[in-house]
Protein backbone atom coordinates (compact mmCIF):
# COMPACT_ATOMS: atom_id res chain seq x y z
CA UNK A 1 0.00 0.00 0.00
CA UNK A 2 2.31 3.17 -1.62
CA UNK A 3 -0.34 5.96 0.13
CA UNK A 4 -2.96 5.65 2.55
CA UNK A 5 -4.37 8.21 5.86
CA UNK A 6 -5.96 7.29 8.48
CA UNK A 7 -8.96 9.04 10.73
CA UNK A 8 -11.12 7.66 13.22
CA UNK A 9 -11.84 4.47 12.63
CA UNK A 10 -10.97 3.79 9.23
CA UNK A 11 -8.20 3.92 6.45
CA UNK A 12 -8.08 5.71 3.11
CA UNK A 13 -6.21 4.79 0.13
CA UNK A 14 -6.42 4.69 -4.11
CA UNK A 15 -5.40 8.30 -3.91
CA UNK A 16 -6.61 10.32 -6.53
CA UNK A 17 -6.22 13.90 -5.90
CA UNK A 18 -4.29 16.45 -3.59
CA UNK A 19 -4.12 19.66 -2.42
CA UNK A 20 -1.35 21.30 -1.02
CA UNK A 21 -1.69 24.72 0.19
CA UNK A 22 0.95 27.61 1.33
CA UNK A 23 -1.68 30.14 2.31
CA UNK A 24 -5.18 30.99 3.20
CA UNK A 25 -6.55 31.97 -0.24
CA UNK A 26 -4.66 28.19 -1.49
CA UNK A 27 -7.24 26.96 1.78
CA UNK A 28 -10.33 28.58 0.55
CA UNK A 29 -10.01 26.99 -3.34
CA UNK A 30 -9.28 23.26 -1.45
CA UNK A 31 -12.57 23.74 0.44
CA UNK A 32 -14.02 25.11 -2.55
CA UNK A 33 -13.12 21.82 -4.75
CA UNK A 34 -13.37 19.49 -1.75
CA UNK A 35 -16.66 20.29 -0.46
CA UNK A 36 -18.02 19.59 -3.92
CA UNK A 37 -16.50 16.11 -4.77
CA UNK A 38 -18.92 13.43 -4.65
CA UNK A 39 -16.68 10.11 -4.92
CA UNK A 40 -13.27 11.21 -2.60
CA UNK A 41 -12.79 10.88 1.11
CA UNK A 42 -10.02 13.72 1.74
CA UNK A 43 -8.12 13.37 4.52
CA UNK A 44 -5.33 15.70 5.72
CA UNK A 45 -4.75 18.77 8.22
CA UNK A 46 -4.61 22.25 8.61
CA UNK A 47 -2.09 24.19 10.91
CA UNK A 48 -2.30 26.51 14.10
CA UNK A 49 -0.71 28.78 11.59
CA UNK A 50 -3.39 28.95 8.95
CA UNK A 51 -3.74 32.79 8.95
CA UNK A 52 0.17 32.82 8.47
CA UNK A 53 0.93 33.85 4.66
CA UNK A 54 5.12 33.56 4.74
CA UNK A 55 5.47 29.67 5.69
CA UNK A 56 7.50 27.94 3.22
CA UNK A 57 5.60 25.06 5.20
CA UNK A 58 1.86 23.92 3.71
CA UNK A 59 -1.04 25.40 6.20
CA UNK A 60 -2.93 23.02 4.74
CA UNK A 61 -2.42 19.16 3.15
CA UNK A 62 -5.55 17.19 1.75
CA UNK A 63 -5.78 13.57 0.04
CA UNK A 64 -8.27 12.65 -2.02
CA UNK A 65 -8.76 9.08 -1.66
CA UNK A 66 -11.32 6.62 -3.21
CA UNK A 67 -11.70 3.39 -0.64
CA UNK A 68 -12.30 3.66 3.15
CA UNK A 69 -12.47 0.68 5.53
CA UNK A 70 -12.33 0.01 8.86
CA UNK A 71 -8.68 0.27 10.14
CA UNK A 72 -7.42 -2.79 12.34
CA UNK A 73 -3.81 -2.85 14.19
CA UNK A 74 -2.47 -5.73 16.05
CA UNK A 75 -1.46 -4.76 19.84
CA UNK A 76 2.40 -5.91 19.94
CA UNK A 77 2.74 -4.22 23.30
CA UNK A 78 4.81 -7.28 25.21
CA UNK A 79 8.39 -6.35 25.24
CA UNK A 80 11.05 -8.24 23.60
CA UNK A 81 14.17 -7.67 22.47
CA UNK A 82 13.10 -9.53 19.22
CA UNK A 83 10.25 -7.14 18.49
CA UNK A 84 9.92 -3.82 17.15
CA UNK A 85 9.21 -1.62 20.57
CA UNK A 86 8.13 1.87 21.09
CA UNK A 87 9.44 4.08 24.47
CA UNK A 88 11.35 6.86 22.44
CA UNK A 89 14.21 9.25 23.78
CA UNK A 90 13.55 12.53 24.81
CA UNK A 91 16.10 14.91 23.34
CA UNK A 92 14.41 18.11 25.13
CA UNK A 93 11.67 17.53 27.97
CA UNK A 94 9.52 20.13 30.21
CA UNK A 95 11.27 22.94 31.49
CA UNK A 96 10.08 24.02 34.41
CA UNK A 97 11.91 27.01 34.64
CA UNK A 98 11.00 28.17 31.71
CA UNK A 99 7.36 27.46 32.43
CA UNK A 100 7.16 29.57 35.50
CA UNK A 101 8.78 32.72 34.19
CA UNK A 102 6.01 32.63 31.09
CA UNK A 103 3.44 31.39 33.73
CA UNK A 104 4.33 35.06 35.89
CA UNK A 105 3.80 36.74 32.79
CA UNK A 106 0.27 35.04 31.94
CA UNK A 107 -0.70 36.02 35.60
CA UNK A 108 0.22 39.55 34.67
CA UNK A 109 -1.75 39.95 31.78
CA UNK A 110 -4.68 38.24 33.43
CA UNK A 111 -4.57 40.80 36.26
CA UNK A 112 -4.47 43.22 33.18
CA UNK A 113 -7.41 42.16 31.81
CA UNK A 114 -5.77 41.29 28.47
CA UNK A 115 -7.25 37.47 28.76
CA UNK A 116 -9.19 35.31 30.77
CA UNK A 117 -8.16 32.64 30.20
CA UNK A 118 -4.58 31.40 28.24
CA UNK A 119 -3.96 28.13 26.89
CA UNK A 120 -0.20 27.94 27.32
CA UNK A 121 1.28 24.91 25.52
CA UNK A 122 5.23 23.47 25.79
CA UNK A 123 7.00 21.23 23.15
CA UNK A 124 9.04 18.14 23.75
CA UNK A 125 11.18 16.38 21.56
CA UNK A 126 11.62 12.94 21.15
CA UNK A 127 13.49 10.18 19.15
CA UNK A 128 12.57 6.63 18.21
CA UNK A 129 14.05 3.86 16.21
CA UNK A 130 10.16 2.44 16.27
CA UNK A 131 8.33 2.92 12.84
CA UNK A 132 5.38 4.58 12.35
CA UNK A 133 3.22 1.19 12.97
CA UNK A 134 4.36 0.60 15.38
CA UNK A 135 4.37 3.88 17.47
CA UNK A 136 0.71 3.40 17.15
CA UNK A 137 -0.10 0.12 17.76
CA UNK A 138 1.79 0.88 21.43
CA UNK A 139 0.12 4.24 21.67
CA UNK A 140 -3.42 2.57 21.31
CA UNK A 141 -3.18 0.43 23.91
CA UNK A 142 -2.02 3.45 26.45
CA UNK A 143 -4.27 5.32 25.24
CA UNK A 144 -7.46 4.85 23.28
CA UNK A 145 -8.30 7.54 20.92
CA UNK A 146 -11.81 8.12 18.98
CA UNK A 147 -10.12 10.17 16.28
CA UNK A 148 -6.48 8.50 15.83
CA UNK A 149 -5.29 10.38 12.69
CA UNK A 150 -2.18 9.26 10.01
CA UNK A 151 -0.79 11.49 7.53
CA UNK A 152 2.32 11.42 5.67
CA UNK A 153 4.04 12.85 3.13
CA UNK A 154 6.98 14.86 1.54
CA UNK A 155 6.40 17.59 4.16
CA UNK A 156 6.10 15.58 7.55
CA UNK A 157 4.65 12.76 8.92
CA UNK A 158 1.89 13.31 11.96
CA UNK A 159 0.22 10.62 14.17
CA UNK A 160 -2.26 11.92 16.42
CA UNK A 161 -4.16 10.64 19.18
CA UNK A 162 -6.75 13.54 19.93
CA UNK A 163 -9.21 12.16 21.83
CA UNK A 164 -11.12 16.03 21.32
CA UNK A 165 -14.21 16.45 18.78
CA UNK A 166 -13.14 20.15 16.80
CA UNK A 167 -16.49 19.63 14.81
CA UNK A 168 -18.80 17.54 13.43
CA UNK A 169 -20.90 18.50 10.36
CA UNK A 170 -23.61 15.93 8.69
CA UNK A 171 -25.76 18.02 5.75
CA UNK A 172 -26.49 21.60 8.00
CA UNK A 173 -26.25 19.82 11.19
CA UNK A 174 -22.91 21.20 13.14
CA UNK A 175 -21.50 19.63 16.71
CA UNK A 176 -18.73 20.93 18.16
CA UNK A 177 -17.37 19.34 21.65
CA UNK A 178 -14.71 21.47 23.43
CA UNK A 179 -12.34 19.92 26.27
CA UNK A 180 -11.51 21.53 28.87
CA UNK A 181 -10.81 20.38 32.68
CA UNK A 182 -8.32 17.70 33.45
CA UNK A 183 -7.99 15.43 36.62
CA UNK A 184 -5.51 11.75 37.02
CA UNK A 185 -7.03 8.72 36.90
CA UNK A 186 -7.70 6.74 41.05
CA UNK A 187 -6.07 3.86 41.32
CA UNK A 188 -9.07 2.01 41.96
CA UNK A 189 -13.15 2.32 41.37
CA UNK A 190 -13.62 4.14 44.34
CA UNK A 191 -11.35 6.55 43.55
CA UNK A 192 -11.90 7.06 39.80
CA UNK A 193 -15.62 7.92 41.31
CA UNK A 194 -14.68 10.56 43.66
CA UNK A 195 -12.02 11.97 40.97
CA UNK A 196 -14.57 12.04 38.73
CA UNK A 197 -16.82 13.90 40.95
CA UNK A 198 -14.76 16.59 41.98
CA UNK A 199 -13.59 17.15 38.11
CA UNK A 200 -17.33 17.94 37.39
CA UNK A 201 -18.03 20.49 40.39
CA UNK A 202 -14.14 22.13 41.15
CA UNK A 203 -15.26 25.59 40.33
CA UNK A 204 -11.73 26.52 38.05
CA UNK A 205 -12.68 23.57 36.16
CA UNK A 206 -16.07 24.68 35.55
CA UNK A 207 -15.09 28.02 35.40
CA UNK A 208 -12.38 26.97 32.39
CA UNK A 209 -15.03 25.21 30.51
CA UNK A 210 -17.64 27.62 30.75
CA UNK A 211 -15.78 30.28 29.36
CA UNK A 212 -14.74 28.01 26.35
CA UNK A 213 -18.14 27.21 25.87
CA UNK A 214 -19.36 31.14 25.74
CA UNK A 215 -16.34 32.00 23.49
CA UNK A 216 -17.81 28.89 20.87
CA UNK A 217 -21.14 30.58 21.33
CA UNK A 218 -19.78 33.59 20.02
CA UNK A 219 -17.71 31.98 17.51
CA UNK A 220 -20.97 29.84 15.94
CA UNK A 221 -22.92 32.62 16.14
CA UNK A 222 -21.65 33.89 12.44
CA UNK A 223 -22.90 30.76 10.76
CA UNK A 224 -25.91 28.87 12.15
CA UNK A 225 -29.75 29.82 12.59
CA UNK A 226 -30.69 31.94 15.11
CA UNK A 227 -32.20 29.74 18.19
CA UNK A 228 -30.88 26.20 17.17
CA UNK A 229 -27.54 26.26 19.29
CA UNK A 230 -28.58 24.02 22.12
CA UNK A 231 -25.22 22.66 24.95
CA UNK A 232 -25.89 18.86 25.36
CA UNK A 233 -24.88 17.97 29.33
CA UNK A 234 -22.10 20.88 29.25
CA UNK A 235 -19.20 19.36 31.87
CA UNK A 236 -19.70 15.90 30.75
CA UNK A 237 -16.72 13.52 31.78
CA UNK A 238 -14.92 11.16 29.39
CA UNK A 239 -12.43 8.24 30.68
CA UNK A 240 -9.30 7.79 29.16
CA UNK A 241 -6.54 5.55 30.22
CA UNK A 242 -4.35 7.99 32.62
CA UNK A 243 -6.83 10.97 33.04
CA UNK A 244 -10.58 12.55 32.80
CA UNK A 245 -11.51 15.46 30.68
CA UNK A 246 -14.24 17.39 30.56
CA UNK A 247 -15.96 18.27 27.03
CA UNK A 248 -19.41 20.39 26.54
CA UNK A 249 -20.74 19.23 23.25
CA UNK A 250 -22.72 21.83 21.11
CA UNK A 251 -25.18 21.51 18.16
CA UNK A 252 -26.93 23.62 15.77
CA UNK A 253 -27.97 23.96 12.02
CA UNK A 254 -25.78 25.92 9.99
CA UNK A 255 -27.49 29.12 7.82
CA UNK A 256 -25.96 27.49 4.95
CA UNK A 257 -22.96 24.76 4.47
CA UNK A 258 -19.97 26.29 3.46
CA UNK A 259 -16.63 24.92 4.86
CA UNK A 260 -14.87 28.25 4.18
CA UNK A 261 -17.31 30.29 6.23
CA UNK A 262 -16.82 27.34 9.47
CA UNK A 263 -13.12 27.45 9.09
CA UNK A 264 -13.41 31.48 9.22
CA UNK A 265 -15.74 31.66 12.55
CA UNK A 266 -14.35 29.21 14.67
CA UNK A 267 -10.56 27.96 13.22
CA UNK A 268 -8.62 27.55 15.81
CA UNK A 269 -10.47 25.97 18.25
CA UNK A 270 -10.72 28.19 21.49
CA UNK A 271 -10.17 25.55 23.45
CA UNK A 272 -6.88 25.47 22.91
CA UNK A 273 -6.61 29.25 22.92
CA UNK A 274 -8.55 30.80 25.52
CA UNK A 275 -10.52 34.17 25.64
CA UNK A 276 -10.80 36.53 24.22
CA UNK A 277 -9.41 34.97 21.03
CA UNK A 278 -7.82 37.36 19.42
CA UNK A 279 -6.09 39.15 22.19
CA UNK A 280 -5.29 35.61 23.69
CA UNK A 281 -3.66 34.58 20.71
CA UNK A 282 -1.35 37.94 20.67
CA UNK A 283 -0.25 36.63 24.01
CA UNK A 284 0.45 33.20 23.06
CA UNK A 285 2.46 34.17 19.78
CA UNK A 286 4.69 36.48 22.16
CA UNK A 287 5.05 33.71 25.21
CA UNK A 288 5.63 30.29 23.00
CA UNK A 289 7.53 31.85 20.15
CA UNK A 290 7.60 29.17 18.05
CA UNK A 291 5.04 27.77 15.23
CA UNK A 292 2.68 24.95 17.02
CA UNK A 293 2.11 23.69 13.43
CA UNK A 294 -0.44 20.34 12.95
CA UNK A 295 -0.75 20.10 16.49
CA UNK A 296 -3.61 22.43 18.04
CA UNK A 297 -4.73 23.37 14.42
CA UNK A 298 -7.49 20.93 12.64
CA UNK A 299 -7.36 17.15 11.24
CA UNK A 300 -10.17 14.77 9.88
CA UNK A 301 -11.75 14.20 6.56
CA UNK A 302 -14.39 15.86 4.18
CA UNK A 303 -16.32 13.51 2.11
CA UNK A 304 -19.94 14.76 0.35
CA UNK A 305 -22.11 16.97 2.72
CA UNK A 306 -20.40 15.48 5.84
CA UNK A 307 -16.94 16.61 7.50
CA UNK A 308 -15.18 15.95 10.66
CA UNK A 309 -11.92 17.53 12.15
CA UNK A 310 -10.93 16.77 15.28
CA UNK A 311 -8.39 19.45 18.09
CA UNK A 312 -4.91 17.22 16.94
CA UNK A 313 -3.47 16.95 20.75
CA UNK A 314 -1.80 14.36 21.65
CA UNK A 315 0.08 14.52 18.47
CA UNK A 316 3.54 13.64 17.06
CA UNK A 317 4.27 15.22 14.48
CA UNK A 318 7.99 14.89 12.34
CA UNK A 319 9.14 17.08 9.86
CA UNK A 320 10.78 16.34 6.51
CA UNK A 321 14.88 16.28 7.10
CA UNK A 322 14.00 16.00 10.88
CA UNK A 323 14.81 12.60 12.75
CA UNK A 324 12.72 13.86 15.79
CA UNK A 325 8.98 13.96 16.63
CA UNK A 326 7.58 17.00 18.11
CA UNK A 327 5.12 16.88 21.12
CA UNK A 328 2.67 19.78 22.42
CA UNK A 329 1.14 19.61 24.96
CA UNK A 330 -0.53 22.62 27.41
CA UNK A 331 -3.68 23.72 29.98
CA UNK A 332 -5.63 26.45 30.17
CA UNK A 333 -4.60 29.01 33.04
CA UNK A 334 -6.62 30.97 34.89
CA UNK A 335 -6.73 33.76 37.75
CA UNK A 336 -6.64 31.02 39.83
CA UNK A 337 -4.56 28.59 38.79
CA UNK A 338 -1.36 27.26 40.37
CA UNK A 339 1.85 27.19 38.73
CA UNK A 340 2.85 23.38 39.82
CA UNK A 341 -0.79 22.56 39.25
CA UNK A 342 -0.68 23.43 35.53
CA UNK A 343 3.20 22.05 34.53
CA UNK A 344 1.96 18.54 37.03
CA UNK A 345 -1.21 18.08 33.92
CA UNK A 346 1.29 18.90 31.35
CA UNK A 347 3.16 15.74 33.04
CA UNK A 348 -0.03 13.83 33.04
CA UNK A 349 -0.98 14.60 29.58
CA UNK A 350 2.76 13.32 28.66
CA UNK A 351 2.74 10.24 30.46
CA UNK A 352 1.07 8.02 27.62
CA UNK A 353 4.02 8.31 25.17
CA UNK A 354 6.06 5.40 27.77
CA UNK A 355 4.54 2.42 28.92
CA UNK A 356 5.21 1.75 32.82
CA UNK A 357 7.75 -0.63 33.05
CA UNK A 358 10.24 -1.38 35.73
CA UNK A 359 14.24 -1.74 34.85
CA UNK A 360 17.37 -0.43 35.59
CA UNK A 361 20.70 0.76 34.13
CA UNK A 362 23.76 -0.91 34.94
CA UNK A 363 27.25 -0.79 33.54
CA UNK A 364 29.64 -4.00 33.60
CA UNK A 365 33.32 -2.90 34.14
CA UNK A 366 36.59 -4.11 34.97
CA UNK A 367 38.50 -2.54 38.35
CA UNK A 368 42.04 -3.34 38.15
CA UNK A 369 45.39 -1.57 39.72
CA UNK A 370 43.08 0.49 41.72
CA UNK A 371 41.37 1.78 38.54
CA UNK A 372 38.47 1.68 36.61
CA UNK A 373 38.65 0.49 32.68
CA UNK A 374 37.42 3.02 30.30
CA UNK A 375 35.38 4.69 33.65
CA UNK A 376 34.47 7.97 31.68
CA UNK A 377 32.84 5.74 28.72
CA UNK A 378 30.94 3.42 31.41
CA UNK A 379 29.54 6.46 33.11
CA UNK A 380 29.06 8.80 30.06
CA UNK A 381 26.87 6.40 28.56
CA UNK A 382 24.92 5.36 31.89
CA UNK A 383 23.91 9.01 32.15
CA UNK A 384 23.22 9.38 28.64
CA UNK A 385 20.68 6.71 29.04
CA UNK A 386 19.55 8.05 32.08
CA UNK A 387 18.98 11.21 30.54
CA UNK A 388 17.02 10.11 27.25
CA UNK A 389 14.86 7.47 29.23
CA UNK A 390 13.60 10.02 31.66
CA UNK A 391 15.49 8.15 34.69
CA UNK A 392 15.81 10.53 37.43
CA UNK A 393 19.64 11.54 37.95
CA UNK A 394 21.84 11.10 41.14
CA UNK A 395 24.34 13.97 42.15
CA UNK A 396 26.76 11.99 41.76
CA UNK A 397 26.10 11.05 37.78
CA UNK A 398 25.12 14.59 37.06
CA UNK A 399 28.22 15.53 36.44
CA UNK A 400 30.07 16.16 32.52
CA UNK A 401 32.72 13.84 31.89
CA UNK A 402 35.94 14.51 29.42
CA UNK A 403 36.60 12.04 26.75
CA UNK A 404 38.79 9.75 27.35
CA UNK A 405 41.55 10.59 25.30
CA UNK A 406 44.76 8.22 26.09
CA UNK A 407 46.39 6.36 23.43
CA UNK A 408 46.08 2.75 23.00
CA UNK A 409 47.40 -0.04 20.30
CA UNK A 410 45.71 -3.22 18.82
CA UNK A 411 48.22 -5.27 20.83
CA UNK A 412 46.80 -3.59 23.84
CA UNK A 413 43.59 -5.35 23.51
CA UNK A 414 44.28 -8.56 21.79
CA UNK A 415 43.57 -10.73 24.57
CA UNK A 416 42.54 -10.23 27.87
CA UNK A 417 43.08 -6.63 28.89
CA UNK A 418 46.36 -6.76 31.14
CA UNK A 419 45.06 -3.65 33.37
CA UNK A 420 48.24 -1.06 32.56
CA UNK A 421 47.07 0.58 29.79
CA UNK A 422 43.23 3.38 29.39
CA UNK A 423 42.69 2.85 33.08
CA UNK A 424 41.44 6.12 34.48
CA UNK A 425 41.19 7.59 37.73
CA UNK A 426 38.26 6.87 40.49
CA UNK A 427 39.76 9.84 42.89
CA UNK A 428 36.63 11.50 42.04
CA UNK A 429 34.01 8.56 42.87
CA UNK A 430 35.17 7.67 46.02
CA UNK A 431 31.40 7.51 47.25
CA UNK A 432 30.17 5.71 44.72
CA UNK A 433 33.19 3.38 45.42
CA UNK A 434 33.73 3.13 48.89
CA UNK A 435 33.97 -0.07 50.43
CA UNK A 436 35.83 -2.24 47.34
CA UNK A 437 39.24 -3.92 47.02
CA UNK A 438 41.37 -2.80 44.32
CA UNK A 439 43.55 -5.66 44.59
CA UNK A 440 42.98 -7.96 40.93
CA UNK A 441 40.91 -8.02 38.46
CA UNK A 442 37.49 -8.02 39.22
CA UNK A 443 34.04 -7.46 37.76
CA UNK A 444 31.93 -4.33 38.86
CA UNK A 445 28.66 -4.08 38.56
CA UNK A 446 27.15 -0.10 38.59
CA UNK A 447 23.27 -0.09 38.73
CA UNK A 448 20.88 2.56 38.75
CA UNK A 449 17.18 2.75 39.12
CA UNK A 450 14.35 4.74 37.79
CA UNK A 451 14.11 6.46 40.77
CA UNK A 452 18.00 7.44 41.01
CA UNK A 453 19.17 5.06 43.28
CA UNK A 454 22.61 3.89 42.36
CA UNK A 455 23.80 0.42 43.38
CA UNK A 456 27.48 -1.41 43.26
CA UNK A 457 28.25 -5.21 43.38
CA UNK A 458 31.60 -6.56 42.73
CA UNK A 459 32.48 -9.85 41.84
CA UNK A 460 35.30 -11.98 40.11
CA UNK A 461 35.54 -12.81 36.80
CA UNK A 462 34.79 -15.69 35.41
CA UNK A 463 37.28 -17.57 33.40
CA UNK A 464 37.14 -17.97 29.92
CA UNK A 465 35.94 -22.05 29.15
CA UNK A 466 35.97 -21.52 25.16
CA UNK A 467 36.22 -19.29 22.24
CA UNK A 468 33.48 -20.76 20.23
CA UNK A 469 30.50 -18.54 19.60
CA UNK A 470 27.22 -19.78 18.05
CA UNK A 471 24.65 -17.89 15.31
CA UNK A 472 20.96 -17.29 16.83
CA UNK A 473 18.05 -18.61 14.80
CA UNK A 474 15.90 -15.45 16.51
CA UNK A 475 16.48 -12.01 15.36
CA UNK A 476 17.08 -8.65 17.01
CA UNK A 477 14.70 -6.38 16.06
CA UNK A 478 16.43 -3.18 15.16
CA UNK A 479 13.54 -0.74 15.98
CA UNK A 480 13.15 -1.84 19.43
CA UNK A 481 14.54 1.40 21.10
CA UNK A 482 15.31 -0.03 23.72
CA UNK A 483 17.93 -2.42 22.35
CA UNK A 484 20.43 0.45 22.39
CA UNK A 485 20.64 0.84 25.76
CA UNK A 486 21.90 -1.38 28.60
CA UNK A 487 19.10 -2.46 30.72
CA UNK A 488 17.78 -5.20 32.79
CA UNK A 489 15.75 -5.91 30.14
CA UNK A 490 18.55 -7.38 27.92
CA UNK A 491 18.59 -10.45 30.44
CA UNK A 492 16.33 -12.74 28.80
CA UNK A 493 18.80 -13.94 26.19
CA UNK A 494 20.72 -16.39 27.56
CA UNK A 495 24.24 -17.78 26.31
CA UNK A 496 24.39 -21.36 26.15
CA UNK A 497 27.17 -24.14 27.84
CA UNK A 498 30.29 -24.68 25.92
CA UNK A 499 29.96 -21.36 23.68
CA UNK A 500 31.83 -17.62 24.75
CA UNK A 501 28.95 -15.98 23.04
CA UNK A 502 26.19 -15.81 20.96
CA UNK A 503 26.03 -13.64 17.85
CA UNK A 504 22.08 -11.93 16.22
CA UNK A 505 21.03 -10.91 13.07
CA UNK A 506 18.82 -8.27 13.02
CA UNK A 507 15.06 -8.29 10.66
CA UNK A 508 17.48 -7.11 7.82
CA UNK A 509 19.80 -10.28 8.15
CA UNK A 510 22.20 -7.86 8.80
CA UNK A 511 24.77 -8.64 11.64
CA UNK A 512 24.84 -6.84 14.86
CA UNK A 513 26.18 -8.02 18.22
CA UNK A 514 26.47 -10.54 20.67
CA UNK A 515 24.73 -11.44 24.47
CA UNK A 516 27.39 -9.96 25.83
CA UNK A 517 29.98 -8.50 23.11
CA UNK A 518 30.25 -6.37 19.83
CA UNK A 519 31.53 -7.62 16.92
CA UNK A 520 34.66 -7.24 14.90
CA UNK A 521 35.47 -9.22 11.80
CA UNK A 522 38.74 -8.77 9.84
CA UNK A 523 38.05 -8.51 5.81
CA UNK A 524 40.66 -7.85 3.89
CA UNK A 525 42.93 -6.82 6.69
CA UNK A 526 39.94 -4.44 7.61
CA UNK A 527 38.80 -4.39 11.28
CA UNK A 528 34.78 -3.98 10.40
CA UNK A 529 32.54 -3.79 12.99
CA UNK A 530 28.47 -3.59 12.46
CA UNK A 531 26.90 -0.12 11.97
CA UNK A 532 25.24 0.56 15.40
CA UNK A 533 21.65 1.53 13.32
CA UNK A 534 22.01 -2.53 12.85
CA UNK A 535 20.72 -2.42 16.07
CA UNK A 536 23.07 -2.97 18.84
CA UNK A 537 24.56 -1.67 22.21
CA UNK A 538 27.35 0.82 21.24
CA UNK A 539 29.92 -1.07 24.01
CA UNK A 540 32.77 1.24 25.29
CA UNK A 541 35.63 -0.31 23.67
CA UNK A 542 34.37 -0.47 20.51
CA UNK A 543 33.70 3.74 20.69
CA UNK A 544 37.36 3.88 21.42
CA UNK A 545 38.48 1.96 18.84
CA UNK A 546 36.39 3.76 16.70
CA UNK A 547 37.52 7.04 18.03
CA UNK A 548 41.50 6.06 17.41
CA UNK A 549 40.59 4.60 13.60
CA UNK A 550 41.47 1.11 14.57
CA UNK A 551 38.11 -0.28 13.66
CA UNK A 552 35.27 1.03 10.98
CA UNK A 553 31.77 0.70 10.60
CA UNK A 554 30.37 -1.45 8.01
CA UNK A 555 27.11 -3.25 7.40
CA UNK A 556 27.95 -6.42 7.65
CA UNK A 557 26.20 -10.07 7.00
CA UNK A 558 26.36 -13.85 7.49
CA UNK A 559 28.28 -14.27 4.76
CA UNK A 560 30.85 -12.01 5.84
CA UNK A 561 30.98 -13.44 9.25
CA UNK A 562 32.02 -16.87 7.14
CA UNK A 563 34.58 -15.07 4.99
CA UNK A 564 36.34 -12.98 7.47
CA UNK A 565 39.74 -14.22 8.36
CA UNK A 566 39.18 -13.79 11.89
CA UNK A 567 36.25 -12.91 14.30
CA UNK A 568 36.96 -10.83 17.37
CA UNK A 569 33.82 -10.55 20.16
CA UNK A 570 35.31 -7.39 22.27
CA UNK A 571 34.04 -5.90 25.36
CA UNK A 572 35.76 -3.90 28.34
CA UNK A 573 35.55 -6.63 30.97
CA UNK A 574 37.52 -9.08 28.68
CA UNK A 575 38.91 -6.62 25.57
CA UNK A 576 39.46 -8.59 22.15
CA UNK A 577 38.70 -12.54 22.14
CA UNK A 578 39.22 -14.32 18.58
CA UNK A 579 36.59 -16.42 18.36
CA UNK A 580 35.75 -19.52 16.21
CA UNK A 581 31.96 -20.36 14.77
Amino acid sequence: MSDFSIFGKYLYDDLKSEFICFNKDEFDLALKSMQKAKNLYFVGYVVYELYDNSSSYPVAHFKGYVNKSEFKLDDTQEFSVFKPFFYPQILEGLDYDNYSSCFKQIKDELASGNSYQINFTSQLKLFSKSSSKEIISSLLSRQKSKYLGYFKSEFCEIISFSPELFFKLKGKKITFAPMKGTIKRGKNRAEDKALKNKLRNDPKNRSENLMIVDLLRNDMSKIIKIGSLRVKKPMKIIKLKSLFQAISPLKAKLKRRNLIKIFDAVFPCGSITGAPKLATMRIIKRLEDRKRGVYCGAMGVISHKRAEFSVPIRTLERRAKQEYYRYGVGSGVVWDSKCDDEFAELELKSSFLRPKMEFDLFETMLLRDDGIFLLQRHLGRILNSAKLLGFKIPKELDIEFKKDDSKIELSDIIGVVSGKNGFESIADFKEIFAGLSPSGGSLVRLKLSQNGVLSLTQAQIQPINSNKIAISQRRLNSQNDLLYHKTTLRDERIISDGLFDIFYLNEKDELCEGNRSNIVLNLNNKLLTPRLQSGMLAGTLRGKLLDLGIIQESILGLEDLYKAKEIYAINSLRGAIKVEL
